[in-house]
């Protein structure tokens, strides 16, 4: 099979970076991943390759792409949405999705990583804080966008959507140990915004 670099992009994304996008006349593996649905196709310097899955090759999490059969009278419709460049407009926002998303995994293993309070030293504790903090500034500002980025992007949301669940999940409530330990070990008090919000529950 011929391998993605500088002078074979590959077919589907056109990546050049490295290696992982492999193809033949019968199969492609594009590692960048797509947003198509099972049976969608794509036209490719004038023939069409069917979307087949996203969780091939070795690593299961490549795109598969075969091609295109299309089905007798009376079989399965497929549809062709996208060229070449319409997908890559598409990978591009998947890219950045796929970004945001890291960042915020990457903030919570900071705060995950935080030390206990009662044995943290003055500076730990003020890095703590910080790290938690930073991780709900992350996961606020992805939240409202995931319904979207789960119906635009499939393969996003096979590997991504509990983890990020459970980590928006985990976060709240190191935020409120976070709240309490400072109100009841610190005597820092409750901010007006967050008093107003327990009132009302």
């Amino acid at each position: 099979m011929k391998a993605s670099g500088r002078n074979t992009p590959c077919p589907v994304c056109g990546r050049t970076k490295d290696a992982d996008c492999r193809w033949s006349d019968s199969t492609i593996l594009c590692h960048t991943g797509t947003d198509l649905r099972t049976s969608d196709t794509l036209t490719i310097a004038g023939q069409e390759w069917a979307f087949i899955r996203p969780n091939g090759g070795h690593s299961g999490r490549a795109a598969v792409f075969k091609p295109h059969r299309p089905q007798g009278k009376g079989g399965q419709k497929t549809h062709n949405p996208n060229n070449v460049k319409d997908l890559l407009s598409r990978q591009i926002k998947r890219h950045q999705w796929a970004s945001l998303i890291q960042e915020f995994h990457d903030a919570f293993q900071a705060a995950w990583n935080a030390p206990d309070f009662y044995t943290a030293n003055p500076q730990q504790l003020k890095a703590a804080f910080a790290a938690i903090s930073n991780a709900q500034e992350c996961g606020a500002a992805i939240k409202p966008h995931l319904r979207s980025i789960w119906r635009d992007h499939q393969d996003l949301e096979q590997l991504e959507r509990l983890r990020v669940e459970q980590q928006l999940k985990s976060i709240a409530y190191m935020a409120e140990d976070s709240r309490q330990f400072k109100k009841q070990d610190l005597g820092v008090p409750c901010p007006a915004p967050v008093r107003d919000l327990l009132a009302e529950l």
